[in-house]
C-alpha cells in the first residue's frame, strides 16, 4: 500500500503521464459512444476542412475511439519511449510526442488540401496518438539504433530495423490510399522524431539549425542533453567532482557509444556511470 501511495504522490515519468492522459480521455469517450452522444468528441478531433478548432491540433492525439487503437499506441509508447526517457530524461519525450502529433496533423492538412477528398468537399477527421508515438519510436531508433528489443519475448531485433520496417509500412499504407489521415500523421511524426533527435539531441545539424532545435531543450546547441549543476564555484578537486557525479565528457562518450552499439552493450560500470549522471541531472 505504501508503495502504491508513493507512486501516486511522487513525480511520474513523461511516458506514464502521456499514457494516463490518453486513458483519461478514453474513458468518457467510451461512455459517450455507448450512449450515442458522440457530438462532443467531434470538437476534439482534427478536421482539415474546419478552422474554428485550433485546439484540436493537440487534443486529437489524446482521443481514441477503439480500445485496440489505444492499446497499440500505448504499448509502443511505453516499451520504446521508456528506453529513451531512461537515457535523456522526460522533457525530450514531451517534445517528441507533442511535436510529432502536431506536425502529423499539419502534414495531413497539406496532403488533404491537394487530394480528391478536398476537391469533393468530403470531411475527414484525424484522431489518435500514432503521430506522436511514431516520433518517439523513430527518435529512439535514431538515438540508439543498435538497442535490442525482444519482440513477443522471442525475436531479438535492433531498433533501427524496427524503424525501417515502420517507415516502409507507412509509405506502403499511404500509397494504398486507405487511412489517409493515419499514415500521413505517421509520416509527420517520423520526420519530427528523426529531426528532433538528430539535430537537438545528437547535434548533427549546422550551427543555426542546431540552435533552433535547442530551443526545445534545456541544453545549448551541440551539447549533451544531460546537464550538470556545478554551483557557483568551479570544481577544483577530484573528490568534489566525484560527489557531483561523472564529468560531462564521460557522459558524452557513453552516449556516443550507445548510439553506435546500443545501451545493452554497455558494461555494468558504464551503466552505473550513466545512472549516476542521470541522478546528478
Amino acid at each position: 500500500m505504501s508503495a502504491l501511495r508513493s507512486w501516486i504522490q511522487g513525480p511520474k515519468p513523461a511516458v506514464q503521464q502521456l499514457i494516463f492522459l490518453c486513458l483519461l480521455v478514453f474513458v468518457p469517450s467510451l461512455l459517450l459512444q455507448l450512449f450515442r452522444l458522440e457530438t462532443p468528441l467531434y470538437f476534439l478531433t482534427y478536421t482539415p476542412s474546419v478552422w474554428y478548432k485550433p485546439w484540436s491540433l493537440v487534443t486529437y492525439m489524446f482521443l481514441h475511439l477503439s480500445f485496440w487503437h489505444l492499446l497499440g499506441n500505448l504499448l509502443w509508447l511505453y516499451f520504446v519511449g521508456s528506453i529513451l526517457e531512461d537515457l535523456v530524461g522526460s522533457k525530450p519525450i514531451y517534445w517528441l510526442f507533442l511535436g510529432g502529433g502536431i506536425l502529423g496533423a499539419l502534414v495531413f492538412q497539406v496532403v488533404y488540401s491537394f487530394s480528391t477528398y478536398s476537391d469533393a468537399h468530403l470531411p475527414m477527421q484525424l484522431l489518435g496518438a500514432s503521430g506522436g508515438v511514431s516520433a518517439v519510436v523513430i527518435g529512439t531508433a535514431v538515438f540508439t539504433p543498435r538497442y535490442k528489443l525482444f519482440l513477443f519475448g522471442l525475436v531479438e531485433v535492433e531498433l533501427r530495423w524496427i524503424a525501417v520496417a515502420k517507415i516502409l509500412l507507412d509509405l506502403a499504407g499511404l500509397g494504398s490510399g486507405s487511412n489517409l489521415g493515419g499514415y500521413t500523421a505517421h509520416l509527420g511524426g517520423i520526420l519530427w522524431g528523426a529531426g528532433y533527435v538528430w539535430f537537438a539531441l545528437k547535434s548533427g545539424a549546422p550551427e543555426w539549425l542546431s540552435t533552433v532545435f535547442a530551443m526545445f531543450t534545456k541544453k545549448s546547441p551541440r551539447k549533451s542533453t544531460l546537464r550538470f549543476e556545478k554551483g557557483d564555484k568551479p570544481l577544483h578537486s577530484k573528490k568534489t567532482q566525484q560527489q557531483n557525479g561523472p564529468s560531462e565528457a564521460e557522459v558524452n562518450a557513453l552516449l556516443d557509444k550507445i548510439s553506435q552499439v546500443g545501451y545493452n552493450n554497455l558494461t555494468a560500470k558504464e551503466k552505473e556511470t550513466l545512472f549516476k549522471a542521470s541522478k546528478t541531472n
